[in-house]
């Protein structure tokens, strides 16, 4: 169920970034868009 869980999410994000509705959360900079995938996943170090 959690590996189904991610793997919805992980679609969710990557739709939301290439349609361009990001910039609720971040700016059009590849290294905002990093930052959101990251704070989403829980990714450390950046």
């Amino acid at each position: 169920m959690k590996t189904a869980y991610t793997t919805i999410r992980g679609i969710e994000v990557m739709r939301t970034l290439r349609k361009g509705q990001t910039s609720t959360f971040c700016h059009d900079a590849p290294l905002d868009k990093m930052r959101l995938v990251s704070r989403v996943f829980e990714i450390q170090g950046l």
